[in-house]
């Protein structure tokens, strides 16, 4: 059975540090959703308040219309997956994942058969068969963690809760295994939340991401939306690569020295900052482009990065370039910025690209 979430003015204070400020968020029933943010953004407070291991200061959760307050982990029936795998070292892999029904109270508590049944049943689901009487010392890091979201499965929890499951992992094995992690959650339809400080992670596997920042959320949007259409400058920088560029805002124009860079509602006055990411700017030399000057160009995969001081900008910025580029060092080059964004005093300002400019 998965459950609905709905998180309501969820505040937590540390003495006189507060963690999180009036969080609000719906999580959808069977959906899988990231909690994304540097460290010391809240997002691990948020998930053990979600699981019962935090009593938040203000503000409530309910799974489904229920009300958690006073609920314990047991009574939440949430699966919770730890970094570090919390795994009993003396215990083979069967012991492991059957201890939370072992546990249970006797009324509660399967039979022996019925236990040793789903244990069987989760060792084929992690591809552990074969692997049931072997100890934790003698896993590999990934082979542990999904011990660990067996156990964590074992109990059928309403709610499945990750807490940066693959920090303790090399790369490529992270990479395989959020693969074959996003698999397992498409195959039970469990309601999962994990958090996450790696972009490509929360990117890559969620449904939705739920961005935090300072205790404060900042975005919750799709993948896609989070990355094409950042909400604020912090996701900008945070998330991917991306230029910013100090600008004005006057007369209906968007400009950055002489040059005009966008339109721009002609109420919007001031200092403003524009952002963009380096695969939507390109070369062009229309009249009127934003001109500057090569100062450095380097490979990555596919493509070649160039970094260009544009005329008037207090700082270069980056643009992806064809591997093939005959362009070098010094040049003099036009750029057409395709997509972008511009804030002012953090606030989004409507601004539309030149019509003489677009590709």
């Amino acid at each position: 059975m998965t459950m609905d979430i709905h998180i309501r003015g969820v505040t937590k204070t540390f003495g006189a540090s507060p963690a999180l400020h009036g969080v609000d968020l719906d999580i959808q029933s069977g959906e899988l959703i990231g909690l994304l943010g540097p460290s010391g953004s809240g997002k691990t407070t948020l998930l053990r308040i979600l699981a019962g291991l935090e009593t938040p200061t203000g503000g409530d959760i309910r799974f489904g219309e229920q009300d958690m307050a006073g609920q314990s982990v047991q009574e939440r029936r949430v699966g919770f997956v730890f970094q570090s795998y919390a795994l009993f070292r003396h215990m083979s892999v069967a012991q492991n994942i059957g201890y939370g029904l072992r546990v249970r109270p006797r009324a509660t508590r399967p039979s022996a058969s019925e236990i040793s049944r789903r244990v069987e049943e989760l060792l084929g689901l992690v591809q552990l068969k074969g692997f049931e009487s072997r100890f934790p010392g003698q896993l590999s890091g990934g082979q542990r963690q999904r011990v660990a979201l067996a156990r964590a499965l074992a109990v059928e929890p309403r709610v499945l809760l990750l807490d940066e499951p693959f920090g303790a992992l090399d790369a490529q094995v992270r990479k395989d295994l959020r693969r074959w992690l996003r698999e397992i959650h498409d195959r039970t339809g469990h309601t999962t939340v994990f958090v996450t400080h790696d972009q490509d992670e929360a990117l890559e596997m969620s449904d939705r991401v739920a961005v935090l920042n300072r205790g404060a959320l900042e975005q919750v949007a799709t993948p896609d939306e989070i990355y094409d259409n950042p909400a604020t400058p912090f996701i900008y920088g945070f998330i991917g690569d991306a230029n910013r560029i100090d600008v004005s805002l006057r007369n209906g124009q968007v400009g950055l020295g002489d040059t005009v860079l966008a339109r721009a509602p002609a109420s919007a006055e001031g200092k403003a900052e524009l952002f963009f990411r380096p695969e939507h700017a390109a070369l062009d030399e229309a009249p009127g482009a934003t001109r500057g000057t090569l100062v450095a160009l380097r490979r990555t995969g596919a493509k070649r990065r160039g970094e260009i001081k544009l005329d008037g900008a207090a700082n270069t910025i980056e643009i992806d370039l064809p591997a093939t580029t005959t362009l070098t060092l010094g040049d003099r080059v036009g750029v057409r910025l395709d997509r972008f964004s511009v804030f002012s005093e953090g606030r989004r300002v409507s601004a539309l690209a030149l019509a003489t400019r677009a590709a």
